[in-house]
């Protein structure tokens, strides 16, 4: 059996992108009817795959609960310090262990045009009950295992 991966991530990216890359980040989504004509998020040729939209959203995710989606869309309440709408990037998808490197690949990508540092989402494993955060840093990201610090408190909220 294989392993899957869920992966959620929430950015933002700059409002002044160029149009050659909003234009691979809706591919990437799913969000285009062609692919770019030059690819800028993953080495295709090295990674052994044809290129596919990675992130492609709008069905029943295939190992965990709820829905694959994907969302680019402006940010226009919250404009950045020039007044414009930076773009606002959500997706959230279920990948298997073979094509998890491009994955990563394709995110690190994103990550490096994204904006602001910290918490940007996460990874877990249907391996596994592990989790790691996707932490963003301003040269790069980590993957950081959550492990529990004490009893975990329940609440009831009847």
């Amino acid at each position: 059996m294989s392993d899957y991966y869920d992966l959620f991530l929430a950015v933002d990216l700059p409002s002044d992108l160029p149009a050659s890359v909003v234009q691979e980040v809706r591919w990437l989504l799913g969000q285009a009817d062609r692919a770019p004509a030059t690819h800028a998020a993953v080495d295709w040729e090295d990674s052994g795959h044809e290129p596919w939209p990675v992130f492609d959203g709008g069905s029943a995710s295939h190992s965990f609960a709820g829905a694959d989606t994907a969302l680019l869309v402006r940010a226009v309440d919250r404009a950045d310090p020039k007044g414009s709408a930076p773009w606002a990037l959500t997706l959230r998808t279920g990948v298997h262990e073979d094509e998890f490197g491009v994955v990563m690949e394709a995110v690190e990508w994103l990550l490096r045009k994204a904006t602001g540092v910290g918490w940007v989402g996460f990874v877990r494993s249907s391996a596994s009950e592990g989790i790691r955060h996707v932490i963003r840093r301003q040269d790069g990201f980590d993957l950081v295992d959550v492990r529990s610090a004490g009893p975990l408190a329940q609440v009831s909220w009847s």
